[in-house]
């Protein structure tokens, strides 16, 4: 063996065995250094505020016109004229439909006549009755004579009042040919055709006019709500608001009723509100959301909606604490307004919640926050 030979057989053992010490050197100092530390989640936050919140209660309601009229007929009677147009707005006293009048004309003539024959011969029976009361003076004539000439007159008197009773029955039956609106709104389909012969009794109608302003609109409130609705109604007027798609506020108004009982099958009460609608905005049976509001609390703890999570436990927020880590805390809400929601319990004014990035978070987890809103003051409904 050479001297090259026998450097090379020491050599590869003594480095074979220095790689094995380095390697058991770096195992060792990789067991014992802690791993490094995950990077801040960037978040948004807002301020918990204390002060007064407006409560409300908000659900779906249905629209419905205040009045709606089925026009009818009130005499037998052909069809001479329809002055209306299908969906057009009519004002109260608006003529509608006119009736041939003629017969009703006939008929009025009719009862005039007879009228006036009465009182023709009620005229001429006053007239013997006092020449029989001279003669009976006079002892010309029996008594019975007299009491039969009175008898003949109170028999006239009640004729003349009869005819003058049908004649006004026969004006109030012509008058009934000019078919009129009762009631301002907005007529729907026409249900008759000119030249129809159309009865009292006929179920169909002429056509329905519906009052469209002001509006209303039937809801339905938890029985839980009942006392602080009440409370509102002795405070004066319940301003109620229709909120569009985007959650804004479309129409206002106000409740015009508390049912007088609550249905026992859903636990609710039927409210109706009223709408000046002016813009035609709300119409019959269409679905709307409506928020009620009830009471202002003076000093509530509030925080953003968005705020909010929801765990298997309930609601809970993310808060930050002074050095920078997110704390999960289980809250209790009061109420949900908006986009603005009332902790009963779990949080304390001056602090901060996440409201943006709570899915990359967890308990002591720690967090860089990007923004922080300032408490929003509280408005009405």
């Amino acid at each position: 063996m050479t001297v090259k030979t026998a450097r090379i057989a020491i050599g590869i053992p003594l480095v074979a065995l220095v790689a094995l010490a380095l390697w058991k050197l770096g195992a060792l100092y990789g067991a014992t250094r802690e791993p490094p530390a995950p990077p801040a989640a960037s978040v948004r936050a807002a301020v918990v505020r204390r002060g007064a919140m407006p409560t409300t209660v908000t659900n779906i309601g249905t629209v419905q016109a205040l009045n709606t009229v089925l026009v009818r007929a009130r005499v037998d009677g052909v069809i001479e004229e329809v002055l209306f147009k299908e969906g057009q707005i009519v004002s109260r006293g608006d003529v509608l439909v006119k009736l041939d009048p003629l017969p009703f004309e006939a008929q009025l003539r009719v009862n005039q006549a007879q009228l006036a024959k009465d009182v023709a011969s009620l005229d001429n029976a006053k007239v013997d009755l006092q020449r029989y009361e001279d003669l009976l003076k006079a002892d010309s004539i029996s008594s019975q004579t007299r009491d039969t000439a009175r008898s003949l007159v109170a028999q006239l008197t009640a004729a003349v009042a009869n005819d003058a009773a049908q004649v006004d029955m026969a004006r109030l039956s012509l008058s009934y040919t000019t078919i009129k609106a009762p009631i301002t709104g907005r007529v729907g389909a026409r249900l008759i055709d000119a030249g129809n012969i159309v009865h009292t009794t006929d179920t169909n109608g002429l056509v329905v006019i519906t009052q469209l302003s002001p509006i209303a609109v039937t809801f339905a409130v938890p029985q839980e709500r009942l006392k602080d609705l009440r409370t509102a109604q002795h405070r004066g007027s319940i301003p109620v608001t229709v909120l569009n798609d985007a959650g804004a506020s479309e129409e206002q108004g106000e409740v015009i009723l508390i049912d007088n009982q609550i249905d026992t099958t859903t636990g609710t009460i039927r409210c109706k509100a009223q709408f000046s609608n002016a813009n035609d905005t709300l119409w019959p049976g269409q679905f709307v959301t409506v928020r009620v509001a009830l009471k202002t609390l003076p000093d509530a703890i509030v925080i953003p909606t968005i705020a909010v999570q929801n765990g298997s436990e309930g609601p809970y927020v993310y808060v930050v604490t002074a050095d920078h880590h997110a704390k999960a805390r289980d809250i209790h809400i009061g109420s949900v307004e908006g986009d603005q929601t009332i902790a009963a319990s779990g949080l304390s004014a001056g602090e901060t919640v996440v409201t943006e990035g709570q899915f990359r978070l967890e308990t002591d987890a720690l967090v860089h926050v990007e923004s922080v809103d300032a408490p929003r003051a509280a408005s009405l409904p």
